[in-house]
């Protein structure tokens, strides 16, 4: 067991999912049969999301069992080895079982520019790029001994991207003293630097990684192990503060429950309540340093240490609670065991803010907490996520600034029947808005930016891309989504915006510039073909001031430099189902 972790964190990552418990779910002997293809929805995809809605449209458990959707409560605190252990329940009495997991083929199309949010171990650039992934589960539990189980899921993936060449603009310093890679990002400076390069090399690129992989070993109400999977902590849709399937899985080590645990006091019942602990290894890209620097003169790694806690309240079973926060540190060890407790120990007071000025080498860390009310009733809920990246310097100082370098995230979803309408099928509305912007309190006390270190220097970031929201560093968005689905298929469409690195505009520009904006709107969709499942999604994007790319002509004219992209994604699979 030992080896095979110390394996994975040196790259040869194992996967994680959990046969759920036959007592969870009330099913015919029928549904208890195992699915032919073993099913592995990822985090943040369609699939997800189609779960949740059917979730919150009150599917029973012997529906969500027929139709492969897990029943509610929906988890706020997911992995694909969590989705796949709700998603469906495994034959009793049998003592091993290998299944292969369901495969997935995607595709994405970029014109002009690099459009990459939520991918996972793909980084779409310019052009074509691809992620393929296959693999195996095996599971094996005592037949009559009590709820030990144990999961492997082998789930690797082989990513390919085109990158084309599109306009990037270098780190301001001298070629032949060069201390950052001439890709990497250009407005992340000390102390608010970030391991974030605007491109991944100047050619083609192809990858394997470990991908959605885990290893579960399950003892009543909890589990342990280690994985590779994506994480989404919080009930964003469209961006989570903290974890989620922007950057590639991390390699880590993982404590967390199986099902909720009630909690009491005396005969008084007060609520349900899930934790997730995460000990990784962070890990930074090729194209950070320069050619003037000395890489081996910092740590190779990042620690990873991370918790996140939900309740479900006695007084509404639909009501989740939580918090979760994050702490990173520089450090050598491949398994940085003794990081383990960092998420619960103080980071201390903030380094300088100011432009050139670097800290002391340390801690930096992000708090989020969050909260989702769900009607299942009625098909409608609300959900918000608020978060701050730096720690409070007294509690003094929480409440003069509480907020202080917050960002949050706030969002709904309404579903509806169109039976009253004599159609079949049934509606969806998706609306959110997240804002990660500098706070007004910048005017009184200078602050970082979110997700850029200022004792880590590269960030809250894993390969070159940020864990947590996909809109980035100090950005902001709202979006806006319609659907419409029935048997076999969906189809729906979207508008949006993202406003880019609003701190590099305020802080670092030389003279003034306009914000770099993404207008966008779309159509997607999916159809069930056989046993065969198609994804689809095209965006028309107008991004304006690319880079904050502003001439004055005259003082009365102002040109930007706009950018008309276009992306297309497919995604081919073939979902684990019943016989």
């Amino acid at each position: 067991m030992v080896s095979t972790l110390l394996l994975l964190f040196c790259g040869l990552g194992l996967p994680d999912s959990l046969p759920a418990s036959a007592d969870t779910v009330a099913v015919s002997a029928q549904a208890r049969m195992a699915p032919a293809v073993a099913p592995l929805p990822t985090v943040g995809s369609y699939r997800d999301g189609e779960f949740r809605m059917r979730a919150l449209m009150g599917s029973t458990a012997t529906e969500a069992e027929a139709d492969d959707v897990p029943p509610a409560p929906w988890p706020v605190l997911r992995s694909p080895s969590i989705l796949a252990e709700r998603s469906h329940t495994m034959a009793g009495g049998t003592a091993f079982r290998i299944r292969m997991v369901e495969p997935q083929l995607r595709m994405v199309w970029n014109s002009r520019l690099p459009v990459s949010m939520n991918e996972g171990s793909l980084w779409a650039g310019r052009g074509a790029a691809t992620l393929a992934r296959a693999g195996v589960r095996l599971d094996a539990w005592e037949r009559d001994s009590g709820p030990a189980r144990l999961t492997l899921i082998l789930a690797p993936e082989f990513t390919w991207t085109q990158n084309r060449a599109f306009q990037t603009i270098s780190f301001p310093e001298i070629d032949r003293i060069r201390q950052r890679h001439p890709l990497a990002s250009p407005f992340q400076y000390p102390p608010r630097s970030m391991d974030l390069p605007q491109r991944l090399g100047l050619s083609s690129r192809q990858e394997w990684t470990p991908g959605q992989s885990s290893l579960t070993l399950r003892v009543g109400p909890f589990a342990g192990g280690a994985a590779t999977e994506n994480l989404w902590w919080g009930p964003g849709i469209r961006n989570a503060l903290l974890m989620s399937s922007n950057a590639p899985g991390v390699p880590h080590l993982f404590v967390r429950t199986t099902r909720p645990v009630e909690l009491g006091i005396g005969n008084r019942w007060i609520g349900a309540a899930e934790a997730y602990g995460v000990l990784g290894r962070l890990h930074r890209s090729d194209y950070f340093f320069g050619p003037g620097s000395d890489p081996d003169a910092v740590p190779r790694f990042r620690s990873l240490s991370a918790f996140a806690v939900t309740l479900r309240p006695a007084f509404d079973e639909h009501l989740t609670l939580g918090i979760a926060r994050a702490v990173y540190a520089p450090t050598d060890d491949a398994v940085p065991i003794r990081a383990g407790v960092n998420a619960l120990r103080s980071v201390g007071v903030p380094g300088p803010a100011r432009s050139g000025e670097v800290a002391r080498p340390g801690r930096d860390q992000i708090l989020s907490v969050f909260w989702r009310w769900a009607f299942p009733g009625v098909g409608f809920e609300a959900y918000g996520e608020w978060g701050r990246y730096e720690q409070p310097r007294s509690l003094r100082d929480l409440f003069e600034l509480p907020h202080h370098s917050q960002g949050y995230t706030v969002g709904s979803q309404w579903t509806r029947s169109a039976a009253p309408l004599g159609r079949t099928g049934h509606v969806r509305i998706q609306g959110e808005i997240t804002d990660l912007e500098p706070s007004i309190s910048y005017r009184v006390r200078e602050s970082g930016e979110w997700y850029a270190g200022r004792r880590v220097p590269e960030g809250y970031t894993h390969r070159g891309r940020v864990l947590g929201a996909a809109i980035g560093p100090s950005g902001s968005s709202q979006w806006l989504g319609l659907d419409w689905f029935d048997e076999g298929w969906w189809v729906g469409t979207f508008v949006g915006r993202i406003r880019w690195q609003n701190e590099a505009q305020q802080s670092f520009l030389p003279e003034e510039r306009r914000a770099d904006v993404s207008l966008f709107s779309g159509v997607r969709g999916a159809v069930d073909v056989g046993p065969v499942r198609l994804d689809a999604d095209f965006t028309s994007t107008a991004r304006l001031n690319y880079l904050f790319q502003t001439f004055f002509v005259s003082p009365e004219q102002e040109v930007g430099v706009d950018i008309a992209n276009h992306t297309l994604s497919l995604t081919l699979s073939v979902p684990g189902r019943r016989p």
